[in-house]
């Protein structure tokens, strides 16, 4: 095994289904493993978690999320097993397996378990029962903290740091990955929030009372436009999303196109918005046009191969391997 840095378990988090739970210094160690990883040739990669088991259960749909577990978990020599179909399990048969079963029994065969679930709570409930570690892919609309730690990640290799940055976010506060961005922004001391969010949709009380504690500054804007002028990078949301509460939710046929005030298109991001570093989630909607990914200052794709690495080392991490 390879140990490119000292790991006090003693200040690790067990679990990783909120980010609550993660101070300031612990966000900042596994983005510096994280780095490392990034940066070493595949042939070192195996020797961190030979042999692990990683057990993915994923009762919701994903792709960046649950390709991007599997392939780290690959990288680091472990294996792994689980569902991305809860249909083909007991819990979605005639039997309605209860989740706090399915944890049992997977941790039974492995040594950490990555969960995405339609329930808010579903986080924390594994981790109440589960014999090893718990990673929440996404639980209902409470906290995706693995995309929290991603975008933060990106946004901090970009600008060298958070601390005392402008930091746009696009789309619903309310949703998962937004609360979890937010959160890790706050620990590591970005200045400002500037929301850009759709009609009907608002920062929620949770989200205020994080801002609040630890002094950041937040407002609101109306347009792309005015947001871009504002801000040193923007985080941003598909401006539409689906029910999380629900696996398999489909998009309304007859929805009306997104008005032109909240698309970040290449004309504005090459002009407007030419400084400001633009980062997404995935998947994109009309929120971010297609054309637009090759600018230097839009990350999507680098996004999504980055989330390897990150997802490498809180695997590591919670295995205890680094």
């Amino acid at each position: 095994m390879i140990a490119p840095f000292q790991l006090d378990t003693r200040t690790t988090p067990e679990h990783a289904v909120t980010l609550l739970d993660w101070s300031a210094e612990e966000i900042r160690s596994l983005f510096d493993l994280a780095d490392w990883i990034a940066a070493q040739p595949p042939a070192v990669l195996p020797n961190l978690a030979p042999r692990a088991v990683i057990g993915c259960c994923f009762y919701q749909n994903s792709t960046r999320t649950r390709l991007s577990f599997e392939t780290a978990a690959c990288r680091i020599g472990a294996t792994t097993v689980g569902f991305a179909d809860a249909s083909t399990t007991r819990a979605g048969d005639f039997f309605q397996e209860s989740l706090e079963d399915t944890v049992r029994v997977v941790g039974s065969y492995a040594d950490l378990l990555v969960l995405r679930h339609v329930d808010d709570d579903a986080g924390e409930r594994a981790a109440a029962v589960s014999p090893v570690p718990v990673i929440s892919a996404g639980s209902g609309e409470r906290e995706h903290p693995t995309q929290g730690l991603l975008d933060s990640w990106m946004i901090t290799r970009t600008l060298g740091t958070v601390e005392g940055a402008r930091i746009g976010l696009v789309g619903d506060p309310a949703c998962r990955a937004t609360r979890s961005t937010l959160i890790a922004l706050c620990r590591l001391g970005v200045a400002q929030v500037v929301f850009l969010t759709p009609p009907g949709c608002a920062v929620q009380l949770d989200e205020d009372s994080v801002m609040a504690e630890y002094g950041v500054g937040s407002y609101e804007v109306e347009t792309a436009t005015d947001l871009l002028k504002s801000v040193d990078a923007v985080s941003m949301i598909p401006f539409e999303l689906p029910d999380f509460h629900v696996p398999a939710a489909r998009r309304d046929p007859d929805a009306p196109p997104l008005p032109q005030r909240y698309v970040f298109d290449r004309r504005l991001l090459s002009t407007v918005g030419a400084h400001a570093h633009v980062f997404h989630t995935g998947p994109r909607t009309a929120e971010l046009s297609a054309d637009s990914t090759d600018l230097p200052n839009v990350h999507y794709f680098e996004g999504v191969r980055n989330g390897v690495a990150l997802r490498a080392a809180l695997l590591c991490r919670l295995l205890r391997q680094a």
